[in-house]
């Protein structure tokens, strides 16, 4: 259980700040993409125990996120040929759908393929993943922009009001967090 929610949020922050940076590298090193990754992942997790502990305002909490994909072109994705993406998506179609935190740090946690996503130019610009219950039909960009969005976000989001209540009829719990 979260008590204090400042250590969880105070790394995501920093995170966020290391993210902008790297936007700036045209060359990124093994020990970057590692950094990336583990920075994403931990984040997400954080965010998915933040969610959990009712730490994060029910306002962002429910807040739509734009959040990219490529359509699945090939059913069979597996663990031997799931590098593939150009194989395996069609890059030429950008679909857009929108969805909450829970929904994106869930798919990033659980994700059956995780890849750093990189321009043109060499610069960090998001990352591509799915689920294995996505993998045939979709995979997501998330871009390296809304990654430092969502952190600097719920890193600075204070719960300052919480209420509780239980029907008594039906024993439903209610929770507001503003």
């Amino acid at each position: 259980m979260i008590v204090e929610s400042s250590y969880w949020k105070l790394p995501l922050i920093e995170s966020a700040k290391k993210f902008e940076e790297l936007e700036e590298l045209c060359e990124l090193s093994e020990r970057h993409f590692v950094q990336i990754e583990q920075d994403i992942f931990l984040g997400f997790y954080t965010i998915r125990k933040l969610l959990d502990a009712s730490k994060i305002t029910d306002k962002l909490k429910n807040k739509k996120i734009v959040l990219k994909s490529h359509p699945n072109k090939d059913k069979y994705v597996t663990l031997l040929n799931n590098h593939k993406l150009d194989e395996k998506y069609d890059f030429s179609v950008l679909n857009s759908e929108q969805r909450d935190l829970w929904f994106i740090a869930s798919r990033l946690i659980h994700s059956y393929i995780f890849q750093i996503s990189i321009n043109d130019m060499g610069i960090f610009d998001g990352v591509l993943f799915t689920s294995d219950t996505d993998k045939t039909k979709k995979l997501y960009w998330l871009t390296s922009q809304e990654i430092i969005s969502i952190f600097q976000e719920v890193g600075s989001n204070e719960v300052t009001k919480f209420e509780w209540s239980i029907d008594p009829e039906s024993g439903q719990e209610t929770m507001v967090a503003s």
